[in-house]
Order: structure tokens, then sequence, then C-alpha cells
């Protein structure tokens, strides 16, 4: 056997072992419905469905201690709401859901997200759903270890997830989308 049939043979079998893995990993997240999860808001538990209550929506994944992602985007966030009427504010939900469910209480979670909008409602999805719940809307994260007092922190997936009033993804609003990109989009989701 040739050195090159050994190569091939070898990258086959890599790729079916990775292929076997990933339907073995997702297969029990394929029949999950993030609409149905019970999850933790200021008021109480709700199922997501009740939250995004046929209303469009966005929802930001992130968490307390990240030290600039989050910050970034509820800053320019709480400047676009700034520029909605009360009444265009009422159209459509802004979901803040929690990645670190460890360490974020929604005592904090709450206090944090006031300080930069009364718009934004934090979410915390229990720790055993919540690699489903992200995955669900295609976003990504993973607790890093740190040497530090910290001991970890959230590598996370930045972007804006916007959903229709149906509930059915529609894009995502990049993380350093300039304020007026984002102003005209949440104009237009909710004509």
């Amino acid at each position: 056997m040739s050195r090159d049939n050994l190569k091939n043979i070898t990258l086959t079998v890599l790729l079916m072992a990775v292929f076997i893995f990933s339907y073995l990993y997702t297969k029990k997240d394929r029949n999950y419905h993030a609409f149905s999860q019970t999850v933790q808001t200021p008021s109480g538990e709700k199922r997501f469905s009740d939250i995004t209550n046929g209303k469009p929506s966005l929802l930001y994944f992130g968490f307390l201690n990240c030290p600039d992602a989050c910050p970034t985007t509820f800053s320019m966030m709480s400047r676009v709401f700034k520029e909605l009427g009360p009444g265009d504010l009422d159209k459509f939900n802004f979901i803040f859901i929690d990645l670190d469910p460890e360490r974020d209480t929604m005592e904090r979670l709450v206090n944090y997200s006031s300080y930069f909008h009364p718009k934004i409602l934090p979410v915390v999805v229990p720790l055993k759903d919540l690699d489903a719940f992200t995955r669900f809307f295609g976003i990504a994260f993973m607790k890093v270890k740190l040497e530090s007092t910290m001991s970890y922190t959230i590598d996370h997936s930045v972007d804006v997830v916007v959903l229709s009033k149906e509930g059915k993804f529609l894009e995502l609003l990049h993380h350093d989308a300039p304020k007026t990109v984002v102003l005209k989009r949440i104009k237009d989701l909710i004509k």
C-alpha cells in the first residue's frame, strides 16, 4: 500500500469519526425547541415563548463579567433605544440571555441591564439546558479558565440575533454595526 493511499484512508477514517461524533453530540438536541424552555425572568419563571409574546425580538447572549463586548453592545443599544419613541419600544423585545448562571444572579442581572436601559430584559436559562438553548439560536460560547481571582471567563458570540414576531431567525446584527444601521433595522422590523 502506497503512502498516499494510507493518508487517504487515514483522512477518511478521521472524517467519519468527526461526522459520527457530531451526529451523536447533536442528536439529543434535534427535538429541542428553545421557545418551550422554562427560563427565569425578573418576574419569575416563564416559558421563553411567553417572553417573546408574538413580537419581533432581539436576543443578546452575554454575561456580567464580560470585559468588553457586552457593555459595548448594551451601550450602543441604549443609544438606539433613546432614539425610538415610547410606542416603538413596546413593539419589540430586547432579551439578554445570561451565559454564566453559575455566577450571575437575577438581582445583579437586573441592576446591570437597567443601568443601560430598562428595555433590556435579563433571562437565565437553567445551566443544564444552556448548551441546547444557545445552539438552537446558532450561538457559540465556551468557559475558559483563567489564572486570576475570577477563575474563568466566557468566550461567546457577540452578534445580536434578530427574530421575527413568529420566532423565525431573520439575521444577525453585527457587534460593530453603527448605531444608524441598527436603528434603521429595528424601525424596519417594527413597521
